[in-house]
């Protein structure tokens, strides 16, 4: 599956990614505890993902790109419960500190501009 980046909304207010055939929605939202990563299917509240990434924005890039890595192998009309079980926290909730090292243990993501092109990573 791969994302390209479209206006900011409600629900993903500093980033908002729409899959490449409109049926998932992935970006960052600030919050008082600061920036959370969010995924859903698009149009609805997000509530496939919801990960805190607390307030170090050197950790949002590189957050990002390995879950578009890991996203990169689905197919576009996947379930939520298939989502949830590429990443390490499969079943549970997100913890930033039991779940960061094995997430960004894999490979790079990529991004691609609504003409097609790759952008470069964030």
């Amino acid at each position: 599956m791969t994302f390209q980046r479209i206006a900011p909304n409600r629900n993903f207010r500093a980033l908002r990614l729409l899959s490449g055939g409109g049926r998932w929605e992935l970006g960052l939202s600030p919050y008082s505890h600061g920036m959370r990563l969010r995924m859903g299917l698009a149009g609805r509240p997000p509530q496939v993902m919801d990960f805190c990434l607390g307030r170090n924005t050197e950790l949002f890039p590189k957050v990002l790109v390995a879950v578009l890595a890991r996203l990169d192998s689905l197919d576009e009309t996947c379930r939520p419960d298939q989502v949830d079980a590429v990443f390490p926290w499969a079943g549970t909730r997100p913890d930033l500190e039991i779940h960061l090292s094995a997430l960004l243990d894999r490979g790079h993501g990529r991004l691609v501009h609504a003409e097609g092109r790759d952008l470069p990573a964030p």
